[in-house]
């Protein structure tokens, strides 16, 4: 073996040692995925909330080995129902062609090549699948004995919904694949307002968003996590 090829071999060594030691993932709750559910037929609804767009807000943040960039993706429209007091059910369209990164860590230009790769193929290619949603299938009292996440860090807590309040499934739909995901969110109703909040991780490669999936360091050095963090305003339809 030639002192080039030992070099090259050590480099590699390195920097996936690296790539597995420095985990800048958010440590927060990690949402439970498995297969889409069908939702179960339910009475008709007693009042529609609609969402507020211009005041409910859908954040990410990815993480690679050297850190993170975060960013902001828009609601096109939403509703949540409820029959009798309860919710029990509900949609959010988000506009792919909208997902961008605002991280203020980088300057103008970094954050615009950031944003078109996103759009891209190599991601979430926007052009082919402008839109993605998510269908509330199921909501349940949060059980605060189960879904803990053990690893929270003082630097993460602040992301980490505190004091949930129920344990929200749906189908989230992206590049027209549909999984069943479930996270702790905190919901609240306050007169004709409406307001869920949640922060979790979900697994990207599950909805095949898995850049460079071949044997290069492309998606070795990208975590496949994701964070998500929802606020969500809706308001009562009732005259």
């Amino acid at each position: 073996m030639g002192k080039k090829t030992r070099h090259l071999l050590l480099q590699l060594g390195l920097l996936l040692f690296v790539a597995s030691a420095c985990d800048t993932t958010v440590k927060t709750d990690k949402a439970a995925i498995g297969d889409a559910v069908v939702k179960e037929e339910r009475a008709a609804p007693t009042d529609t909330f609609a969402v507020d767009t211009a005041r409910s807000e859908i954040t990410w943040i990815g993480a690679k080995m050297t850190g993170r960039h975060n960013g902001v993706i828009d609601i096109q429209q939403g509703e949540f129902y409820m029959t009798n007091g309860l919710v029990t059910g509900g949609n959010i369209e988000m506009n792919m062609a909208t997902i961008r990164s605002a991280d203020k860590t980088i300057d103008e230009k970094s954050n615009q090549k950031l944003t078109t790769h996103l759009r891209s193929p190599d991601f979430f290619d926007s052009e082919r699948y402008p839109g993605a949603s998510f269908e509330l299938t199921g909501i349940a009292p949060y059980d605060s004995t189960t879904g803990q996440s053990s690893n929270i860090t003082p630097k993460d807590s602040e992301l980490r919904v505190k004091n949930p309040s129920h344990r929200i499934t749906g189908n989230l739909t992206i590049r027209s694949q549909t999984k069943s995901v479930s996270f702790p969110a905190r919901v609240t109703l306050a007169d004709t307002l409406l307001r869920a909040k949640a922060n979790f991780n979900i697994d990207r490669t599950k909805w095949g968003l898995v850049y460079r999936s071949d044997n290069s360091l492309g998606d070795k050095t990208i975590r496949a996590e994701v964070n998500i963090g929802l606020d969500i305003v809706a308001i009562s339809q009732k005259p």
